[in-house]
């Protein structure tokens, strides 16, 4: 028993005639009286009288007639539903991503998919790596933006770019002219580095301590606005992701590239290994990959 016997007794129900019903369901009048068989024998009840003139229902027939109505608009319900899904017309998209991308890349890329699909709702969840990674890993979020997860357990990463760590200085300082530095020269300088619980830190840690370099932190901020903002007001030198420039007050700051070593941090789409995304999603990610994949960030010297 499935769905068509209990579309072809709401038809004969509805039309109280054979013919007509079977004319509705596009079958010919013999499979839809073997359709009504086939629903009465399983269910083991009479539904219908038939004769000559006419066709009624049985008491049984009553009580069963808005049962099976609601079973075929549930179903009927249900695949609408899905259809829409399916074709972008309904559906709700999660993202996770941190600060540089939630900031400089993804508001006009929502806002293009927002014309495309007006029906999508987007929920955009920005914060620091740590709390973009556990919103994809804890489900709250279809996928996230960031860079290369240190735990990549259930994760599948997706590289789209590297993002460079560049030295931002102050104009006028003896190093706004070079148009690049190497860590080492740093080592006697005051820097305002982030703090040790971000990911550009452990980068930058990681990528030092094989150099044998150590950096005199005067400041460890948690935000990189907030650390661009402490070298605009001369604090010292400071460090930043390449994708910040764009976003930042770059009037009195300088951006400095930084070699031996070149510190980049892969940033990618990930998703946990174990998802499947809905159809929105699937188009939102694949739209945001095409668009910034292998995209350079922009580096401005003012």
């Amino acid at each position: 028993m499935d769905i068509k016997h209990f579309r072809a007794f709401d038809a004969v129900a509805r039309h109280l005639h054979f013919t007509r019903a079977a004319e509705e369901q596009n079958v010919t009048q013999p499979t839809l009286s073997l359709l009504i068989q086939q629903l009465e024998a399983e269910i083991g009840v009479r539904l219908l009288v038939r004769s000559t003139r006419q066709v009624e229902l049985t008491e049984m027939g009553e009580e069963f007639l808005p049962l099976a109505r609601n079973v075929v608009r549930d179903l009927e319900s249900a695949t609408t539903h899905m259809r829409d899904l399916a074709s972008l017309k309904r559906g709700k998209v999660s993202i996770a991503a941190f600060p540089s991308v939630a900031t400089n890349q993804l508001p006009s890329l929502i806002v293009e998919f927002r014309k495309q699909h007006p029906n999508i709702r987007i929920q955009l969840h920005d914060g620091v790596w740590e709390t973009v990674i556990d919103r994809v890993r804890d489900g709250q979020a279809d996928f996230a933006i960031a860079s290369y997860p240190e735990e990549i357990g259930g994760l599948k990463f997706q590289q789209m770019y590297d993002d460079e760590i560049m030295l931002i200085v102050t104009k006028g300082h003896p190093l706004s002219s070079r148009s690049s530095v190497k860590w080492h020269e740093l080592e006697n300088e005051e820097i305002v580095l982030l703090s040790k619980d971000t990911g550009v830190r452990r980068s930058i840690d990681k990528a030092l301590a094989g150099w044998g370099i150590e950096l005199n932190a005067v400041f460890e901020p948690a935000l990189i606005q907030t650390a661009a903002a402490l070298v605009a007001a001369g604090a010292g030198l400071g460090v930043i992701l390449s994708s910040y420039l764009p976003v930042i007050d770059t009037s009195n700051i300088v951006p400095v590239k930084v070699q031996e070593p070149i510190v980049l941090r892969p940033v990618g789409i990930i998703t946990r290994s174990d998802r499947t995304l809905n159809p929105a999603a699937i188009v939102l990610k694949n739209m945001i990959a095409a668009k910034l994949s292998a995209k350079a960030v922009p580096v401005r010297r003012s």
